[in-house]
């Protein structure tokens, strides 16, 4: 059976930092810390479920117009626009009756789909 490990995202030369930060900091990942077989420009991220986001500097990045990672954070989204409304990030809500979701740009312009409940 086929499960999904981790996705590997592009950042600008010297953008690794304000990723992991927005990764930390908003999207709660945790950083993982690196073993002395791993390579050293590695930069890896594990949410609570397991499920990874690796980073890698790119000097030719370009962020995707459409392409983008979608997440699931259930009521914990609710939590996420607050921590964004507070630090002035900007983002797009969607609302249905069902669920809502929110389109952002993380710092290295890649595009996020983070959907949950608990938004008005």
């Amino acid at each position: 059976m086929v499960h999904f490990h981790h996705v590997n995202l592009g950042v600008p030369e010297g953008g690794i930092e304000a990723e992991a930060a927005f990764l930390v900091d908003f999207l709660g990942y945790r950083r993982i810390p690196l073993t002395p077989d791993d390579p050293p420009t590695a930069n890896w991220f594990e949410s609570a479920d397991g499920k990874q986001v690796h980073l890698s500097a790119d000097p030719d990045h370009q962020p995707a117009a459409r392409a983008h990672v979608a997440v699931d954070l259930g009521d914990e989204l609710a939590l996420l626009v607050s921590k964004f409304d507070d630090a002035g990030y900007s983002y797009q809500p969607i609302r249905s009756p069902d669920n809502a979701t929110v389109f952002c740009r993380d710092p290295a312009g890649n595009l996020w789909e983070l959907r949950g409940t608990g938004v008005r």
